[in-house]
């Protein structure tokens, strides 16, 4: 779907058997659809039309991000350790394993040179063994910028960090945190503690958001007082941002999409 950004009659642009995450460029529009262990990598123009399957998957694709060459996703497997990172041409073609054997991957970024994602790991109460990886966008060795991560869900990544929430340890509890490491990997740094189920994520040049399980949140880039955009909100979801408004999705109560600004 699409719809303008000061609101209006929302557009169908595909109908899809599902689709879950989603990316664009200045064309397309680019989504994964998972059925079961199976699924595809899609696009369609900006301004509807048909759609084009670019990729073929025999597990459940994931988070998607795209550049001015490819389209990268995640692939994650019924055996939790079998998850791969993927990348295929914008006009589709042969798909390329970038990484494999990760612990259940479910978010991604890229910047100029690399594909940054989170392995959630076992994700049981308590458990520490998500991490945060990234790869060459042509390939070559993935390297940890970070580990011992609880539940690692949405990355985000500026000119010099990558940015991830890391869960709370219960439904309810706030204990899940916003963190940071630099590019190059080192000490990873909470910049937000106290959260109730922090999600998605996004940066610009002065802030970081992100959705709880009720509130839109941001805070300086460095850490420092915490700002709630938004409050009383259904389950927000997925998060991004502009020059002047954040946008995010309600999963709740039969679905919104949002914005405040300013932001």
């Amino acid at each position: 779907m699409k719809v303008p950004l000061a609101g209006g009659t929302p557009t169908t642009l595909a109908t899809p058997v599902s689709a879950g995450f989603i990316a664009i460029d200045s064309t397309s529009v680019y989504w994964t659809s998972g059925v079961g262990y199976g699924g595809s990598v899609m696009k369609v123009p900006l301004a509807g039309g048909t759609s084009t399957t670019l990729a073929t998957t025999g597990t459940n694709p994931n988070a998607i991000a795209v550049d001015s060459t490819s389209v990268y996703w995640l692939e994650a497997s019924g055996n939790l350790n079998g998850g791969t990172v993927m990348k295929v041409p914008l006009g589709g073609g042969i798909s390329t394993t970038l990484a494999s054997g990760q612990f259940s991957p479910n978010a991604i970024a890229i910047d100029s040179t690399s594909v940054y994602w989170a392995n959630s790991g076992s994700g049981g109460v308590g458990s520490t063994d998500g991490t945060v990886m990234k790869i060459p966008l042509g390939g070559g060795t993935p390297t940890t910028l970070a580990s011992a991560q609880f539940s690692p869900s949405g990355i985000a990544v500026d000119s010099t960090s990558v940015y991830w929430v890391n869960l709370a340890s219960n439904t309810g509890s706030s204990d899940g945190t916003v963190m940071k490491v630099p590019l190059g990997g080192g000490t990873a740094t909470p910049i937000a503690s106290g959260q109730i189920s922090p999600r998605g994520i996004a940066v610009d040049s002065t802030s970081v958001y992100w959705t709880t399980s009720t509130t839109v949140m941001k805070v300086p880039l460095g850490g420092g007082t915490l700002t709630p955009i938004a409050s009383g909100q259904s389950s927000p979801l997925a998060i991004t941002v502009d020059s002047t408004s954040v946008y995010w999705t309600n999963s709740n109560n039969n679905g919104t999409v949002m914005k405040a600004t300013p932001k």
